[in-house]
């Protein structure tokens, strides 16, 4: 599955970007607070919604640092499935679609492992020196990852006039086994 991801966060940035869908404006949220940085490019879907009351995230592998707002064509590998906040916050996992180097990786199977286990390190405890956790629970192919993107632009086009906090209160009744405390 071939996506455009908008990025948000630099590959190797300590910079917390969040882009708000009402302004349509990328925004800093935060820096980080320990010494960690992102491993990769972070980006986000703008036509799918996620359960955390955000548009999907998507962490895209590439050599390159992209700058926020920029739109990186690439392609959906797998999914890591994680808990932030009591809240699933699924990361669809990409590479970038226009650099030969990385045309020979085009499933979950051809991702090196250490990316993935950069990418689970980061995430579980990047949150640390906050006092918040992170659950990581595991990692999916690209066939659950376009299910859950399928399922997430559905959920833009429902409910993607709410406000997040209105989104997440329903979908908590909703849907309960999205959210676990």
């Amino acid at each position: 599955m071939k996506l455009n991801v908008t990025i948000e966060i630099p590959k190797n940035s300590n910079i917390k970007y969040e882009y708000d869908r009402a302004t349509k404006e990328i925004m800093v949220d935060r820096i980080l607070h320990g010494s960690m940085v992102y491993p990769h490019n972070y980006g986000f879907l703008k036509e799918a919604l996620d359960y955390d009351g955000d548009e999907l995230d998507v962490l895209v592998f590439a050599d390159q640092a992209f700058q926020p707002g920029i739109k990186v064509p690439a392609r959906v590998l797998g999914a890591m499935k994680m808990i932030d906040g009591g809240e699933t916050d699924t990361k669809l996992l990409a590479v970038i679609d226009v650099d030969p180097r990385y045309k020979h990786i085009n499933n979950f199977k051809d991702i090196p492992l250490h990316w993935l286990a950069e990418v689970q390190d980061f995430f579980e405890n990047y949150k640390n020196l906050q006092n918040k956790k992170v659950k990581i629970l595991g990692f999916e192919d690209e066939i659950w990852a376009q299910k859950e993107y399928e399922e997430c632009v559905l959920l833009m086009k429902e409910y993607g006039h709410l406000k997040k906090d209105e989104f997440v209160t329903k979908m908590m009744k909703e849907r309960p086994e999205k959210y676990i405390k």
